[in-house]
């Protein structure tokens, strides 16, 4: 190897990481109002709203874009993202170069990282996810098999370092990470390897970093996010306590169907973020890696079993203990990078004795694997890049009269708003507070606040959740405001406002206990809101707070013709693929003896996500209604029950629809199943 080749190999990684850098950066403009709550509350703005597990030792790296004079302080923080970004992309080319690969092949390794749309998406947000890709691909690095031996030690060293910090950050790093390095130290140790007897101190050592949690929480009442104050606390916060409780039912789901269910909508996420090309080309990489012959060297086998146990544990993390992170592209970032460390080394060993044929084959196989998830990702620039969530929140603040208490109900609202007033200073007489955790304990930012403890305190007297509610407005003196009314938290609430997640006035600030406003309003604000939506997930926001204005309209004054007129309307202006006001539209259809309309809707909501629960139990109605669709009606309502056998209205639907085919036997199998499910 000559002088100029190895300036070559060591310029490659940081030369990608650069670029990678570059090209996430470009996307991360309006980023801090992507903020999800949780990354607000591990950036130390408002601690009492946010939820575990939290993000310990990452809120010290984001306070250090405070020290950068560049932007908003929500984009400096994006772009710590953007450096762990490029950072793993870097790392995935220093992998490969470590392992014999060329520079040009492990460049288009790194390249078909990038173009994936979950990396840039996260790479481009305030999120942890991007942090989780770096500490992986360091770990990787630093414990592979070809490690050069006067630097073993020291990388090795780093290995353990970044895998604890992983562990404590992210559940499923913690598994895949922690029993790989646990049997590779009781190996190093048997071995007497140098490493092995420091390992366990670097641990130790790093493991401090999750008393940032509970230093945090004594620094100030704006800290305490998740109240860490004793270790039982401290544990349930890491363990994510709070999120295994709301979400038992999604996790490690209770029905077989559910779980091939999730594995094919985890698949479809693979093959957008892969390219199908790719997705193809990886699991066909991963098997080879297992294959003794010639050019798959010592040590190769070991690889081998790392990545496949990395793999192994992501899809069962993605398909069965986190499948409601999908859809928001929370899981199955570090999947792209492991896919191109199987495919780059697979590469490397087929092309070691093809001599000047590599020089054809390599743009192929560039142009197959980074094309395809290049030209799904790369709109997502222009998501990113909006700032029509900084409109949307200002518009919903715009329209509240003085002193309003705002109860929310959605990560979308809240984060903007603590965004709005922690970052921008933005109405510091609002007083915010999540309806959905207010069966929590004061935290101390509440506590702190006399307008907040109030309410905090008035909600702990109550036992339900609708009753905590109602308790908290009756607890605040001036006006209340309620996000998406009569729907989620607030269905059961004796009460309503005109704010939903569609500011209902671009201009002003109408009464909050004001009318709502005729369907003509509504086509005018939508028509005036379009032009300040330029993307699809803009674009679907404001299709989600349409279709929960006209529930709201149908239960408070039972105006159905409008409420489907502005459905129709969202339909076809807005988001046609907006699957909730598909399923609205066909019942209020169905309601007015439109049935076969409402069989259509249903059918197309059911196309879009496959396992809705409303659109199967209601389109099983509609179609047992005739005789010559009762055997459809029949298989549509056991999907249901199949896919969620825990939810008592599946099984009562199911009874019904067997009532009507002639058998009793089955229906009234079903209205017991029904009746368990509704006593758990």
């Amino acid at each position: 190897m000559g002088a100029d080749e190895t300036i070559t190999l060591v310029r490659a990684p940081w030369l990608a990481a650069w670029l990678a850098f570059v090209y996430l950066a470009l996307g991360a403009s309006s980023a801090h109002y992507w903020l999800d709550s949780g990354e607000i509350g591990a950036a130390g703005f408002d601690l009492g709203v946010a939820h575990p597990p939290g993000a310990p030792g990452l809120v010290l790296v984001l306070r250090l874009a405070e020290l950068v004079p560049l932007g908003s302080l929500g984009f400096r923080m994006a772009l710590w993202s953007c450096v762990f970004g490029a950072a793993a992309v870097g790392l995935v080319v220093a992998v490969l170069q470590r392992r014999g690969a060329s520079t040009a092949l492990a460049l288009i390794a790194g390249a078909w990282v990038l173009a994936g749309l979950t990396f840039v998406r996260q790479g481009r947000v305030v999120e942890v996810y991007a942090l989780a890709a770096a500490l992986l691909m360091v770990t990787l690095w630093g414990m592979g098999t070809r490690v050069p031996e006067p630097e073993r030690t020291r990388s090795r060293l780093l290995a353990v370092a970044a895998a604890t910090w992983a562990a404590w950050l992210f559940g499923d790093l913690r598994l895949a990470l922690g029993v790989w390095l646990s049997v590779a130290w009781v190996r190093g140790f048997r071995a007497r390897e140098p490493w092995a007897r420091w390992a366990p101190l670097v641990a130790a050592t790093c493991t401090l970093v999750i008393i940032a949690l509970p230093l945090a929480s004594v620094g100030g009442p704006q800290l305490d996010w998740g109240d860490p104050q004793r270790l039982g606390s401290l544990v349930d916060q890491l363990s994510a306590r709070s999120i295994r409780e709301s979400y038992a039912d999604e996790i490690l789901p209770a029905s077989l169907a559910m779980w091939g269910h999730h594995a094919v909508d985890a698949a479809g996420r693979l093959a957008e973020d892969l390219g199908a090309p790719g997705l193809v080309v990886a699991v066909l990489s991963l098997g080879l890696g297992w294959r003794t012959a010639p050019g798959n060297e010592a040590g190769a086998r070991g690889d081998a079993v790392v990545i496949t146990w990395i793999v192994a544990v992501e899809l069962l993390y993605i398909v069965g203990i986190n499948p409601m992170g999908g859809a928001d592209r929370q899981t199955g970032l570090v999947l792209a990078p492991i896919a191109a460390l199987a495919v780059g080394d697979a590469a490397r060993r087929w092309l070691a004795d093809r001599g000047r044929l590599r020089w054809a084959v390599l743009p192929l196989i560039g142009t197959v694997l980074v094309l395809p998830p290049a030209l799904r990702s790369a709109p997502d620039l222009a998501v990113t890049r909006s700032w029509a969530p900084h409109a949307w929140t200002r518009a919903a603040l715009a329209q509240l009269p003085p002193g309003t208490l705002l109860l929310t109900q959605s990560d979308d609202l809240a984060a903007g708003t603590i965004s709005a007033r922690m970052l921008e200073g933005a109405r510091p007489d609002v007083v915010s507070v999540p309806a959905q955790h207010l069966y929590r304990p004061m935290p101390q930012a509440a506590a702190a606040d006399p307008r907040r403890a109030s309410i905090w305190e008035a909600a702990h007297t109550a036992d339900t959740e609708a009753e905590r509610i109602v308790a908290a407005i009756e607890a605040h003196p001036g006006p209340v405001a309620l996000e998406l009314p009569r729907s989620g938290v607030f269905s059961r609430v004796p009460w309503w406002s005109t704010l939903g997640a569609l500011p209902l006035a671009i201009d002003g600030a109408p009464s909050v206990r004001a009318a709502l406003p005729d369907g003509r309003d509504v086509r005018l604000q939508v028509e005036g809101w379009l032009p300040r939506l330029p993307t699809a997930e803009d674009r679907r926001r404001l299709a989600f707070g349409l279709a929960g204005w006209a529930r709201a309209r149908v239960r408070v004054e039972g105006a159905i013709a409008n409420a489907a007129a502005v459905l129709a309307l969202s339909l076809e202006r807005v988001d046609d693929r907006h699957a909730s006001a598909l399923v609205t539209l066909a019942a209020l259809r169905d309601r007015v003896g439109d049935h076969q309309g409402a069989i259509a809707l249903t059918r197309r909501a059911l196309e879009l996500e496959r396992g809705r629960h409303a659109a199967l139990t209601n389109l099983a109605l509609y179609l047992s209604r005739d005789r010559s669709t009762l055997a459809e009606a029949r298989a549509v309502a056991q999907r249901a029950v199949a896919l969620r056998p825990w939810k008592a209205d599946g099984w009562t639907r199911l009874a019904g629809v067997l009532h009507a085919a002639g058998d009793p036997q089955g229906a009234r199998a079903a209205e017991t199943r029904a009746r368990e499910a509704a006593a758990r």
